[in-house]
């Protein structure tokens, strides 16, 4: 126990790689959270691409928006999947799965505040 009543074990017991992948996780609970309560997408035309050079190139039905973190999702479980199978063989690439996990989904939760902007 510690001096605030915590009992640390179960910490230290915690592999770094499961932080990885809560934190991937926990990026993709945020990106399709600021699609429900910023955007609000329904029926109506909204910018599903943006470009820096051509600016807004698709349009499209709000409703396609969920699919950024839902694809986000099937690639983190993707990578989970990837995760296990190589755990035990190759820790390293096993190691990888996890952070490529998590920088996927700060790239899609990048381009999602960029289409909140120009929504």
């Amino acid at each position: 126990m510690s001096k605030l009543g915590i009992d640390l074990a179960f910490f230290r017991k915690l592999d770094k790689v499961w932080f990885l992948w809560l934190s991937a996780l926990i990026v993709n609970i945020i990106a399709l959270l600021l699609i429900i309560y910023k955007i609000h997408p329904g029926g109506q035309i909204l910018a599903l691409h943006y470009n820096v050079v051509f600016g807004v190139d698709w349009y499209g039905s709000g409703n396609n928006l969920y699919s950024i973190p839902f694809i986000g999702f099937a690639i983190l479980v993707m990578n989970f999947i990837l995760y296990r199978a190589l755990q035990k063989q190759q820790m390293f690439l096993a190691f990888l799965c996890s952070i490529i996990s998590l920088f996927v989904e700060l790239i899609l939760l990048v381009a999602l505040i960029f289409l909140v902007k120009v929504n």
